[in-house]
């Protein structure tokens, strides 16, 4: 019976963490940007971007 609860109380730790989680939907994720050694790169990149939908 024991092992029922151990369950139990992970579940309630996962729940919770999931509860906490920062949305994240419809915005840009913190990170690095690409590297590129010129402008003229830089501008290449950016005219080969495609726009992202938005669901």
């Amino acid at each position: 019976l024991m092992p029922a609860y151990y369950a139990m109380a992970a579940a309630l730790i996962g729940v919770i963490a999931v509860a906490c989680m920062k949305e994240t939907a419809q915005q840009p994720l913190i990170g690095s940007p690409p590297s590129v050694e010129t402008d003229e790169e830089a501008a290449e990149l950016v005219q080969a971007q495609a726009p992202e939908p938005k669901f």
